[in-house]
């Protein structure tokens, strides 16, 4: 780890499974040798409402109980939030991981990303989320997607640690889960071109 502490702001909506992912990365975090803790805000309790989830990982067991502010990372589990309340806070050289697919580079607050030096990644969790029929009717579950890429781009995480983790606290499709987690690892990408305009 390269700092003692790193910072995970995720955003999402209700019914996406965004507290359960960052329960799930900070075990899985800490079956890799350190420390994490996991908590969430909520606002209306109902599906499609805004969910904030937050992880803090590091060497030392004590850390923080309040809200982060400037995260090392923002993760973006819904691609239809407001980004540049997203990118607030967000550090310098910091890193952006979203859902969408190619589409979404359009809509990058580009000026408060490059202004903060940020890596910029996509991965298109609906869809990966959808061929493994990971859905609650109309709705794909895109947590365990979210995570594979999450642990790819932090380096915080190990598949085996990951899959072990989901395996302890998904109770349904389980082997959908872990395959959608595996293919948010290996499919996550940089976005190249926004990177570049920053020399």
């Amino acid at each position: 780890m390269k700092k003692d502490m790193l910072e995970f702001r995720l955003h999402g909506r209700g019914g996406q499974g965004i507290v359960v992912a960052a329960s799930i990365f900070a075990e899985s975090v800490f079956l890799g040798g350190h420390f994490a803790r996991a908590f969430s805000l909520f606002g209306a309790e109902r599906r499609g409402a805004p969910v904030t989830a937050f992880i803090r990982a590091g060497s030392d067991r004590l850390m923080p109980r309040s809200r982060i502010y400037e995260p090392d990372y923002v993760v973006v589990f819904d691609s239809t939030i407001a980004g540049d309340t997203l990118v607030a806070g967000l550090k310098r050289e910091g890193t952006m991981l979203i859902n969408s697919d190619d589409s979404w580079v359009n809509r990058i607050p580009v000026g408060e990303l490059k202004k903060a030096k940020a890596r910029v990644y996509l991965i298109d969790a609906r869809e990966i989320a959808w061929k493994h029929k990971l859905a609650i009717g109309s709705f794909p579950m895109v947590n365990t997607v979210m995570l594979g890429a999450i642990a790819r781009i932090s380096g915080l995480a190990s598949p085996d640690d990951l899959i072990t983790s989901i395996k302890k606290r998904v109770s349904a499709s389980i082997d959908a889960n872990i395959k959608a987690a595996t293919d948010g690892f290996e499919m996550v990408k940089e976005v190249d071109s926004l990177a570049a305009s920053y020399d």
